[in-house]
């Protein structure tokens, strides 16, 4: 513990429980991210094609990017637990016999809750950031595509798409940083017996055991060193596809 040594990255990357935790995490927090820019890109194309109604929409979906995610799982506890609000409801009108027939959604197996808390505050974000692309945006382009015979779904993935790509790429990134090494969201909402990785090496820190402060500390920087290279990966890739160059600006 006085000397420069890879022991300990070495130890987290030989450990076969890190490394499986960290690619579930993974997969939790590419698949969270990509359903929010997914679903935000469709909403935000929906708000600019509407542009009389999408004033007071658009100032609605900004809501949720203020609230802090605490917020967010407090108000999840009791709406969607099995003995909060909406199981409660559901009982008074009569489509349900008990609490407990309402389905897990909090703590299961599947992080759906912790699924719920993300998309409510990224979707919002994605929607913002988009639209700021968007409102920018000459509609001539499509105007033009659309004369020339393409499609609505042609004029999509050949025009808009690749004007809003770099905003997008910019906004799952984001997203994938903030799920990847968010704790507090999955330690309160999420299944304990299928822990995501910061919950992992958060256990490993309250522990006490002061010989274990090297190996978390090289499970911090691991976590981090990763976001940042899956991040730059992904700012190279989004630069070689169409659109990636002009930045949604022309």
């Amino acid at each position: 513990m006085k000397k420069f040594t890879w022991e300990y990255y070495i130890s987290a990357l030989s450990d076969a429980s890190f490394l499986s935790i960290s690619w579930r995490t993974f997969l939790f927090s590419v698949v969270s991210a990509f359903l929010a820019c997914i679903i935000g890109m469709m909403i935000a194309i929906t708000l600019y094609r509407h542009k009389k109604d999408r004033g007071i929409v658009f100032r609605i979906t900004e809501l949720p990017v203020m609230l802090p995610h605490i917020f967010v799982v407090i108000a999840l506890f009791q709406l969607l637990s099995q003995t909060g609000v909406v199981p409660n409801i559901l009982i008074h009108l009569g489509l349900l016999q008990s609490t407990e027939q309402f389905p897990l959604l909090l703590n299961d197996n599947y992080q759906i809750g912790v699924i719920i808390t993300y998309l409510y505050k990224e979707i919002p974000f994605v929607i913002v950031s988009l639209m700021l692309v968007l409102r920018q945006m000459n509609d001539k382009y499509e105007v033009v595509a659309l004369n020339l015979g393409a499609n609505k779904f042609q004029t999509f993935w050949n025009v808009t798409l690749p004007m809003i790509q770099t905003a997008l790429v910019n906004a799952f990134i984001i997203n994938f940083s903030f799920n990847f090494g968010s704790y507090e969201v999955p330690f309160l909402l999420g299944n304990q017996q299928k822990e995501l990785l910061p919950v992992y090496i958060y256990n490993y820190y309250v522990q006490g055991d002061i010989t274990q402060i090297p190996l978390v500390m090289s499970l911090n920087m691991i976590l981090s060193v990763f976001s940042i290279v899956f991040a730059a990966v992904l700012l190279v890739i989004s630069k070689k596809i169409p659109g990636g160059r002009i930045g949604g600006n022309r």
